[in-house]
């Protein structure tokens, strides 16, 4: 959906620079959609993503069911033992109205909305794996290293510009996508350092330290029937990127091309109806259900917790704001053309971690081949995800309707179901109402071997 020449404003979603070699000189995206989510936390048995749709509401824990009777339609829920780091992200993306527009013929300008979500945990420590947490003993003193994890939810208002230069054989094209982000909703929660903790008999715990930090957006937590889209802070972001191509000797596309890639750098700082916590003591605290009545506002939760530990309500609040950054990465892209319409891509994203409390995004190494034209394509990516799980895609673009999945399998029976992926996007771009030699030498006069062709073609002798 990204990576061929035909994507246009939707390749800028991974390299900015990649939208002037788009051959159209204007299109109009209407929508696309886009899911995510994988982990190795948790699985559902013997399921694939359309049944989990389906029957989403008939999950039941797979620990429970010799003991209770299930439905036949039932799903069961399984956890993994933390034989290896664990994570769970969750990012989907719905963009609206937007296009692309050729100016003068090497430079493109752009316009971008969209509405994005995600939760992102990494690095869950062994101790916290549901199979261990739910099984500790009693008056044991177990260390908890420090975890965390962040979400949001906001909005992307977008103008984009790029750049082609080909006045060489070495072509040059560069490209920027500067955002205004509005943020809707936004959480973190941190433990600096471990701690230790200890389960009693009956419902009390003890902390022998703490040092945590949190912080949400509370104006739908505190008003639950009242729910609707706040923006509750405001931030700023860029996508920017690079790329270089060896010239095709047939005037069209690239033999090759190279590019590089930052995405999503910038933050949302929420200053409305928001609360950033800090608590931190390092004697032995003892907390119970006791301390932590039932409650339909968040903000009176969040004062408990600072009474049970601080033994003040107010005292663990710090600031009634907070920022949080989006998922930057790095990416690089490699493209090389094997026949006329035929080309293999390879993709690196990889994760900048430059704050504790963003968002992160999964690692992911591609290998894309795929078949090119005009009104048809089609590609079977094959996606290492995190530097762990292996699997494959499909997509294909019909005319202007893309449409794909980079884990075909999560579509089909799995006996551990972990995650899927889809996307779906409808555009117009421009088109030719007829195919003779006038629109191919239209085409190809974008190319520093089409303008050279053109100087060649005299003019009729009489």
């Amino acid at each position: 959906m990204r990576l061929e020449r035909y994507a246009g404003i939707y390749a800028a979603g991974i390299n900015p620079a990649f939208s002037a070699d788009n051959p159209n000189n204007w299109e109009i995206s209407l929508f696309t959609a886009e899911g995510f989510f994988e982990n190795n936390y948790a699985f559902v048995r013997n399921t694939s993503f359309p049944q989990l749709l389906k029957n989403s509401d008939q999950i039941v824990l797979a620990e429970d069911t010799p003991e209770t009777p299930r439905e036949s339609n039932s799903l069961l829920l399984d956890f993994f033992d933390a034989k290896r780091k664990m994570h769970g992200v969750i990012q989907t993306r719905v963009s609206g109205p937007g296009f692309s527009a050729r100016i003068a013929e090497n430079h493109v300008i752009g316009f971008t909305t969209a509405f994005r979500t995600q939760v992102s945990a990494y690095k869950i420590p062994p101790i916290l794996a549901y199979n261990t947490i739910s099984d500790l003993n009693r008056n044991e003193v177990y260390a908890i290293p420090s975890a965390g994890f962040s979400g949001m939810s906001w909005g992307e208002i977008g103008l984009h510009y790029s750049y082609r230069n080909d006045d060489a054989d070495l072509i040059t094209t560069w490209g920027v996508s500067p955002k205004l982000l509005l943020g809707f909703e936004g959480m973190y929660t941190r433990a600096r350092a471990s701690f230790d903790y200890s389960q009693q008999i009956g419902d009390t715990s003890v902390f022998g330290s703490g040092n945590w930090d949190y912080a949400l957006t509370l104006g739908n937590a505190a008003n639950p029937d009242d729910v609707k889209l706040r923006r509750q802070g405001m931030g700023v972001g860029f996508d920017a990127g690079i790329s270089w191509e060896g010239t095709s000797e047939t005037g069209s596309g690239f033999d090759w091309r190279f590019g590089v890639s930052i995405l999503d750098a910038g933050f949302i700082r929420f200053n409305k109806n928001a609360q950033q916590h800090h608590i931190e003591f390092d004697t032995i605290v003892t907390v119970s259900n006791a301390d932590f009545p039932s409650r339909d506002d968040v903000s009176l939760i969040l004062q408990d917790a600072s009474q049970a530990f601080l033994g003040d309500p107010s005292a663990s609040l710090q600031k009634e704001s907070f920022s949080i950054g989006l998922p930057t990465a790095l990416s690089l892209q490699y493209d090389v053309k094997l026949a006329p319409n035929v080309i293999v891509t390879g993709v690196l994203v990889q994760r900048i971690p430059f704050s504790k409390t963003q968002l992160k995004r999964p690692n992911t190494l591609a290998v894309v081949p795929r078949f090119v034209s005009e009104w048809f394509s089609a590609s079977l990516p094959v996606v290492l995800d995190d530097w762990q799980s292996l699997r494959m895609g499909a997509a294909v673009r019909l005319g202007w309707l893309y449409i794909g999945s980079d884990n075909l399998g999560s579509f089909f029976k799995q006996r551990q179901f972990t995650g899927s992926d889809f996307y779906v996007g409808l555009k117009v771009n421009g088109f030719y109402l007829n195919v003779g030699d006038k629109n191919k030498l239209g085409k190809e006069s974008r190319t520093r071997r089409g303008r050279q062709q053109m100087r060649k073609i005299k003019c009729y002798q009489f």
